[in-house]
């Protein structure tokens, strides 16, 4: 079926419907991701997390203050905003494409989508520990993205592509993948566990991919959605969800790292940034 062909998907601008509509959200979401890769490689950091303190508001520019200025739980926010990827998954699996539906590559590349958000929407918010509030409009962001890349991703895979299980790419792609959820659930473990009942503050972390990298959580994301763009078979919307990850948490793992250099004297000088012993 060369019209359920991964690659096909790159040539989507001349069909019709669904498969123009993912085409163009795929270009869309692209652009906007290059666009806040510069902004944020130049030095402006995304008002969450440890960057969402009171004295970091007062000091910073009108934009950040504004992003900054109504604060939502940690808990609640990430429920809400990575909810709808379980809903596309949900959805699109009770009405997909029979051939979609009856391919056994189809389903576990979805089943992989799937695991990923259910630790993100449920697990890991009920396991945070003394996490700082987001700002509603930052909630709001991701859960625009979570929204648009649950649509592409799970409409792809259920209705308009067919992933042969047998194919290199598609076992090579679920390796991966499954080594990058391994690797962020462990990071995810170490962060967790810095903290003890009702601590806030900050420490330098050790173990699993840190000895690499201050960014481990981010490495290891980066090489799942990598992993999951390889097991789709290098179609569009799975290369562009690894690509909108790499702009979205890559200048965040730099920004991590300056701050741990500048806060911890003693912070380790060989680890890197992002990527192990490159940058």
């Amino acid at each position: 079926m060369q019209q359920l062909s991964p690659l096909a998907s790159w040539q989507w601008y001349s069909a019709v419907d669904g498969q123009q509509y993912i085409f163009w959200t795929c270009v869309s979401l692209n652009a906007c991701f290059v666009f806040s890769a510069v902004v944020l490689f130049l030095g402006v950091e995304a008002p969450y997390g440890r960057y969402n303190q009171a004295e970091n508001k007062d000091k910073s520019n009108i934009i950040m203050r504004v992003l900054s200025s109504i604060d939502v739980p940690a808990k609640a926010a990430w429920v809400i905003q990575e909810c709808p990827t379980l809903l596309w998954a949900a959805w699109c699996f009770m009405f997909a494409n029979p051939a979609c539906k009856a391919s056994l590559g189809n389903c576990l590349v979805l089943l992989c989508f799937a695991a990923h958000y259910v630790n993100r929407t449920i697990i890991y918010p009920l396991r945070t520990r003394g996490s700082k509030p987001i700002p509603m409009p930052v909630m709001l962001m991701a859960f625009a993205f979570c929204f648009l890349n649950g649509y592409i991703q799970c409409f792809s895979l259920m209705r308009y592509m067919v992933i042969d299980l047998s194919t290199p790419t598609t076992v090579v792609g679920i390796a991966v993948w499954a080594t990058g959820l391994y690797l962020n659930l462990d990071s995810d473990r170490i962060l967790r566990n810095l903290r003890g009942t009702g601590e806030t503050g900050y420490k330098i972390p050790y173990g699993g991919l840190f000895e690499y990298v201050s960014g481990a959580n981010f490495c290891a994301e980066i090489l799942e959605w990598t992993g999951f763009a390889i097991a789709t078979g290098f179609s569009l919307a799975g290369v562009t969800f690894a690509f909108c990850t790499f702009c979205n948490i890559g200048p965040r793992a730099v920004s991590h790292h300056n701050w741990y250099l500048r806060k911890f004297e003693n912070y380790p000088k060989q680890r890197k940034a992002l990527i192990p012993f490159i940058f």
